[in-house]
């Protein structure tokens, strides 16, 4: 637990990854105020009320509505992802453009940084997935590296997340940093959902574009290229 009382903006709030970041935000003291996105998002969310989290409306293709909804909060975290793999215009309104729309809302409201939840095969991450991604997930990886290379670019403090494929099962809990895209592997939601929150405050974490995997699933061959923050 933590006494911070900074605010903590969270688009893509209500899906699996990111209901995860709102409880490991509560559980370390923040306040939480959830970014609700119609037609993907209900207004209508029980479970939040009863927890305290704020709720907001938003148009993700409007910086202007966005950076009401962020207005005077600290920190951004977007946990927003595409349920449609195959459809480019909604991944570019939601994987690319969204992240894009944040971040300039963000920085334009004066928050103190965005921590983004993108995936291994973005960018220069491409080569460390399979094919089966590359075939079936390219339009939204695509999408991401679009995002990401924005976002390291605009001059606003950031920290991307990469996370490997998402395991249902428990793993060890030892989460491993890659940079570069020397490894994949498997990971949990509430893995991921911790070390977005460590982010925000965590200096070793500014500014930089991490894989982010159980340190279980690493082959021992590629085992050399994981970092210590």
């Amino acid at each position: 637990m933590t006494d911070n009382k900074n605010i903590v903006a969270v688009a893509g709030a209500t899906g699996r990854a990111g209901r995860l970041v709102v409880q490991a935000l509560l559980s370390r003291g923040f306040q939480v105020r959830a970014l609700l996105i119609p037609p993907f998002d209900s207004l209508e969310q029980p479970d939040f009320k009863e927890a305290g989290v704020g709720l907001v409306e938003a148009d993700l293709g409007s910086v202007e509505s966005l950076e009401k909804a962020v207005d005077g909060a600290d920190f951004l975290i977007s946990a927003l992802g595409s349920k449609k793999p195959f459809s480019k215009k909604e991944n570019d309104n939601i994987d690319n453009m969204g992240n894009q729309n944040l971040t300039r809302a963000a920085k334009a409201k004066g928050l103190k940084k965005i921590v983004v939840i993108s995936s291994i095969g973005a960018g220069d991450s491409w080569k460390a997935v399979g094919l089966f991604s590359k075939i079936f997930m390219r339009p939204i990886l695509k999408a991401k590296e679009k995002s990401e290379a924005f976002i390291r670019g605009f001059g606003f403090d950031y920290t991307i997340i990469r996370p490997g494929g998402y395991a249902d099962t428990e793993l060890s809990g030892t989460a491993a940093f890659g940079e570069g895209g020397h490894f994949s592997g498997k990971i949990t939601r509430q893995q991921i959902a911790e070390v977005c929150v460590d982010a925000l405050t965590s200096p070793a974490m500014n500014n930089r574009t991490f894989e982010v995997v159980d340190e279980s699933t690493v082959p021992e061959e590629k085992r050399s290229a994981i970092i210590t923050l």
